[in-house]
């Protein structure tokens, strides 16, 4: 947090007011509209490829940044002979010109080929709407050019005469993210390719900022639409540490960047009626579909800009591969670029001395990071107290944005209040949503622990509700844990604190300066021929399989016989999928799947079963990555594996001693809970198809499943 909060607050109150802002996010989240940075991407792509502002076709701006890796590339993209299944039949007409434009259907084009009825399998799939999700930067100083925004200690300065705008946002501000734009457009230039693409300091960071420099949320633009009179502050960094309260009172409310900003989702005219009677907003979640027409003043702006920033961007990176030469002149000198940012990034009140020499604060790189730490954990429900060495790895993934995952593996000691103890072993997974660069709020949704050579013995697979981190300094790290510990095994709610101390194995890595880093990744794929279909564009249709694997426990009430220190109910691995999501990985409000599992079931006494499972679900995702799942079809069947001396008379269970079997169908409700890679399922008990529907007194079923793909 560059210059607020040094010197101002204690650690202590900077991680307390981290965590409020956190709780805040749910409200502030839609101030953030994404999709405008999708509609007018796929509008910047339709221009490029169409012709559109007086210009001719030029889908060779798009095809050499796809082949170059820069942009991510179509689904039927590139794959010459081998392409995937649902490619196999997409028509690739094209027309001899310089478009390349494809116009009347070739020989082979049949009815109901995939560009006739799903043509965005060709389009580039918009991503510009991946910077919303990196709250690191949204909760941070360093983060904020990133939105084409200012930081908070820009609003702290005197005003402009005449204005009632302070100084620092109409030039400090203005220079330090044009200096951002700078740095995205040479790391794009000079090293580019999928490598940097993936780094988050690629082009469609850069596609985002200059968006964003569009939206009278972040950027007041005079009203021709020419010079920048001032960059906003983003209202959530009020309730972070740095000015006092009395400071940002005296700050115009004209600064700022409110919680759920209109002027945000002004890139539509909302209400504007196009063909087929449909108003404008109700296109917006299928970009490609959006006419030219609904786009607002502001919008269309947005619109022309990156088409101009993606003609000059691949004009210089062409060139600079063509002539690699170390002596040739830096990008941001180019006249080409230098145009560009004049046209688009004119100040209105230029800056004068320091003013000037503003530069983008450093910035924290994604990656992974590795920790090494000690961890106490004192559970005040069952008095004991667990102290373990922990070795943890962080690491960045733009599938689970805005999280992080963690992954941890724990050894120790676990002692009693009455004086016994045991050996403990774990393995956990985490969840954090980065606070800027220091701070981390998140929880454990899945920690499987066994103690072991003592008393107590046993395994546990628990959920943590709540963990904050704190980056004390570049190696070392405090973690606070609890208060509340969920045990599925039994289950029961359970009362715990811990505090964890760690250090880091590696110093994490900023970003920052004229060129940020090279990278080796490969391209891809490559198509030296590539033009998509002709309007209409329609939606991109089908589903795809996300594949999972994991773990499930079902508790039940212990039954009338009952073998001292024996856990009665199931455990299983499961292998699950699921449709719930398009091609492009975006998310279905519905899905069905099905899985299948092995494992065994102990029903009573020293009975127990080998069994398998065979379940069909289906998924209502009301909350995003909250929703409820009916499984309508269970089937769990299996042998008797142990006690066959012993007659089982628990439901479920058939056959004559010595030949018993387990044979249970039923149907499951439960709460599904989805974060990109995780997946948990939380359900009530089974409603067998019997006389006795609840006869097997199960509690709940827990299911941990990581995806695969």
């Amino acid at each position: 947090m560059d210059g607020l909060d040094r010197g101002r607050l204690s650690p202590g109150r900077r991680s307390l007011a981290l965590v409020l802002a956190s709780i805040l996010l749910s409200a502030s989240a839609a101030a953030f509209d994404s999709k405008g940075h999708v509609v007018i991407e796929a509008l910047v792509y339709r221009s490029l490829v169409d012709g559109d502002d007086g210009q001719p076709p030029r889908p060779d701006v798009l095809r050499d940044l796809l082949n170059d890796g820069d942009l991510a590339p179509p689904l039927c993209f590139g794959w010459d002979s081998h392409p995937p299944g649902f490619c196999a039949h997409a028509a690739r007409e094209r027309r001899v010109g310089t478009s390349g434009r494809a116009t009347e259907p070739g020989p082979e084009f049949r009815e109901g080929d995939a560009s006739a009825s799903n043509p965005l399998l060709d389009w580039p799939k918009p991503l510009t709407d991946q910077p919303d999700a990196a709250f690191r930067r949204q909760f941070s100083d360093a983060g904020q050019c990133f939105h084409f925004m200012a930081k908070l200690d820009d609003a702290d300065s005197e005003k402009i005469e005449g204005t009632e705008i302070p100084r620092a946002l109409a030039t400090s501000a203005l220079v330090r993210c044009r200096d951002l734009l700078d740095d995205l457009m040479r790391q794009v230039v000079l090293d580019g390719g999928p490598g940097t693409r993936q780094s988050g300091y690629g082009l469609y960071e850069l596609m985002h900022a200059v968006g964003d420099s569009f939206s009278g949320a972040h950027t007041q633009r005079r009203p021709d639409g020419g010079g920048i009179e001032e960059l906003r502050v983003w209202k959530p960094l009020t309730r972070l540490p740095g000015l006092t309260p009395e400071k940002v009172a005296k700050i115009p409310d004209s600064a700022f960047h409110n919680w759920d900003d209109h002027r945000d989702k002004t890139y539509v005219i909302e209400e504007k009626v196009v063909a087929g009677g449909r108003h404008c907003k109700d296109l917006v979640d299928f970009p490609y579909m959006v006419p030219f027409e609904c786009l607002s003043e502001d919008g269309d702006r947005a619109r022309r800009a990156i088409v101009e920033l993606l003609v000059v961007v691949r004009e210089l990176r062409m060139s600079r591969k063509a002539a690699p030469s170390a002596s040739a002149p830096a990008p941001e000198q180019s006249p080409a670029w230098r145009e560009f940012e004049e046209r688009w990034f004119a100040a209105a009140y230029p800056c004068e001395g320091d003013e000037c020499r503003q530069k983008q604060p450093p910035d924290l790189s994604p990656g992974s990071y590795a920790f090494l730490g000690l961890d106490s954990t004192y559970n005040v429900t069952r008095k004991f107290l667990d102290v373990t060495a922990k070795g943890t790895l962080f690491k960045y993934s733009w599938e689970l944005n805005p999280f992080v995952y963690a992954l941890a593996g724990e050894l120790g000691y676990r002692h009693y209040d009455d004086g016994s103890g045991a050996g403990l072993a774990g393995l956990e997974l985490d969840l954090a949503l980065p606070l800027g660069k220091r701070a981390a709020l998140g929880f454990t949704p899945a920690a499987w622990r066994v103690a072991f050579g003592g008393q107590g013995t046993g395994s546990e697979v628990v959920s943590d509700f709540f963990r904050f981190d704190y980056i004390v300094n570049d190696r070392f790290a405090l973690t606070l844990h609890g208060p509340l510990e969920i045990d599925w095994r039994k289950p029961a709610a359970e009362w715990s604190v811990g505090l964890g101390v760690s250090w880091a194995l590696t110093s994490p890595r900023f970003a920052g300066g004229s060129l940020i880093s090279h990278h080796t990744d490969k391209v891809e794929r490559t198509d030296e021929t590539w033009s998509p279909p002709d309007a209409p564009y329609g939606r991109l249709e089908g589903r795809a399989a996300s594949w999972y694997v994991g773990t499930a426990v079902t508790t039940v009430e212990p039954p009338s016989l009952v073998v001292e220190g024996r856990p009665y109910g199931a455990g299983s691995i499961d292998g699950m999928v699921l449709w719930d999501r398009d091609r492009w990985g975006g998310r279905f409000v519905w899905a069905p799947g099905g899985s299948l599992s092995i494992g065994a079931r102990r029903t009573s006494g020293d009975s127990a079963y080998l069994t398998g499972v065979l379940a069909l679900d289906l998924r209502w995702y009301a909350l995003r990555v909250l929703g409820l799942s009916l499984t309508p079809v269970r089937v769990e069947g299996g042998p008797k594996v142990r006690g066959d001396s012993e007659i089982d008379t628990s439901p479920g269970v058939h056959g004559s001693p010595g030949g018993q079997y387990y044979l249970q169908a039923g149907s499951r409700l439960g709460i599904a809970f989805n974060a990109g890679i995780v997946d948990i399922l939380v359900q009530a008990p089974t409603i067998a198809w019997s006389s006795q529907p609840f006869a097997a007194k199960e509690i709940l079923s827990v299911a941990l499943s990581i995806r695969l793909n």
